[in-house]
């Protein structure tokens, strides 16, 4: 790329343009400007370190904060702090068949506290005996 090329692509890139409309108008491949992208970040861009690895991330102001490098170190990290985790979903029920307290983890409608309960629960329905002895 020609210097007036990079002029005009970070003028572009600074207007919120993609890649593809700037290799649009520059006539250049699409993965030229992604890779002129990739190897030079914003100015305003900060250098953090990843949670897990201590690899270099970069902060673009205006984005999502990152942490980590990749789904690898992400993953590694949130299995190894599992005390970090804000699980704020806990719900306390009844056991529509047995009456036992249970805790459920998202999701506020279940009925049963275990698989035998629900089991139970279905061969001993009223509805389902009705419908037996009328046949």
């Amino acid at each position: 790329m020609t210097k007036h090329e990079i002029e005009i692509l970070n003028v572009m890139r600074s207007r919120g343009k993609t890649a593809m409309n700037i290799a649009l108008a520059l006539q250049i491949s699409v993965n030229t400007v992604r890779s002129y992208i990739r190897r030079h970040p914003p100015e305003d861009a900060v250098r953090i370190e990843c949670r897990q690895c201590g690899k270099p991330i970069l902060q673009v102001k205006g984005r999502k904060a990152k942490y980590f490098c990749s789904d690898k170190c992400r993953n590694a990290w949130w299995n190894a702090h599992p005390e970090k985790v804000q699980r704020k979903a806990y719900y306390h029920l009844t056991c529509e068949y047995c009456g036992k307290e249970f805790i459920s983890y998202g999701n506020r409608k279940r009925k049963y506290c275990s698989r035998p309960c629900y089991a139970d629960a279905r061969r001993s329905h009223p509805v389902s005996d009705t419908l037996r002895n009328a046949g």
